[in-house]
This record gives C-alpha cells, sequence and structure tokens, in this order.
C-alpha cells in the first residue's frame, strides 16, 4: 500500500513539474557584420535570421530542451539537437554544440547568439572558410508560445460511468475486508 501511495505521489511531482515548463520562441535578426576577425574577409551573409523554440521555467531560467531551431547560414540548415543553450547574466547564449556553446571555430559551421538586458551579439562562420564575423545589431523578441488547444474531452457514455462506479465500489469492499482481518 505504501508503495502504491509512493508511486501516486512521484507521479504527481513530475506532473506538476512538467505543467510549470513553458515553451518560449525567440526570434532574431543579426546584421551589420565588418570585416572576418581573423581573415578580414566579407561575411558570406550579411543578415541572418531565425527562431529558437526552448523550454524554461521562466524567461532568465535554465533552459530545460531546445523544441526546434528555424536558422540556415551559409547553406547549413541547424538541427535542434545541434543546438545548446547557457545562462547569460539575465538571457542566453545560444549556440552550436560541436565546438561548446558560446565559442566560434573557423572551417566549420558554427554560431553563438547571445541576448540579455545588457548585452546582444551574434557571431558565426562557415565550414571551408578560415574566419569568423561578429555583431552587435541584433533584433531579438521572446515570446511564449501558446500550445494548441486540445480537441474536447469526450462525454462519457453512461455505460462506462456505470462500469467506473463498480470498479471503485469493488475497491472500497476490498479494502474494507481488509481492514476486518487485520
Amino acid at each position: 500500500m505504501n508503495k502504491t501511495i509512493s508511486i501516486l505521489a512521484a507521479a504527481c511531482l513530475l506532473c506538476s513539474a512538467a505543467a510549470q515548463a513553458t515553451p518560449y520562441k525567440l526570434d532574431f535578426t543579426a546584421s551589420g557584420y565588418g570585416p572576418g576577425i581573423f581573415g578580414g574577409t566579407t561575411a558570406p551573409q550579411n543578415t541572418v535570421a531565425g527562431s529558437i523554440l526552448f523550454t524554461a521555467a521562466s524567461l532568465g531560467a535554465a533552459v530545460t530542451s531546445i523544441d526546434a531551431v528555424n536558422l540556415t547560414i551559409g547553406g547549413h540548415a541547424y538541427t535542434a539537437a545541434e543546438i545548446g543553450a547557457n545562462l547569460y547574466n539575465d538571457g542566453y547564449t545560444f549556440g552550436a554544440i560541436a565546438n561548446g556553446v558560446g565559442v566560434t571555430r573557423t572551417n566549420s559551421d558554427d554560431f553563438y547568439l547571445i541576448v540579455s538586458s545588457d548585452f546582444k551579439t551574434f557571431a558565426y562562420a562557415v565550414n571551408s572558410v578560415p574566419d569568423t564575423w561578429v555583431t552587435r545589431n541584433i533584433v531579438a523578441n521572446y515570446s511564449i508560445v501558446t500550445p494548441p488547444v486540445p480537441p474536447a474531452a469526450a462525454v462519457p457514455e453512461p455505460a462506462t460511468l456505470a462500469m467506473l462506479g463498480l470498479g471503485a465500489a469493488a475497491f472500497g469492499l476490498s479494502r474494507r475486508r481488509r481492514q476486518h482481518r487485520a
């Protein structure tokens, strides 16, 4: 009996933790790159725009999952599995995880985006080019993603309610018999 109660309590805690997670979307546009910081080359893509869907308890709290990404740089379309996030002041650093979030390596498909109330920057590199481009000219907006409304629950048939009632009554009687035996 105690084991059953423990399992039910754990299930309730898991459900309450899941209910506290909020899906967010970060839309951003970064533009105005200067010459590359290593080779002085011209940025192959002068405007980078995208979005990252992620889950956190609240904005500024640790990201629990990257759910979707809409971002293509230099022909490379990033996936959610390639992206990570770290806290940065009251915001976040998002970036490719291959070389570490917040780091860009030349000659690789790589990026990072820092968005906080006091600092914004975007840097990227592309495969086969020995340079990295950086800008602080960023427009970024967070929004809460409203999940689709599930269809209304079907009203149970009277027979289903009767069976549910009989099951509850049988459970109560078996419990009462056990208490009398003890």
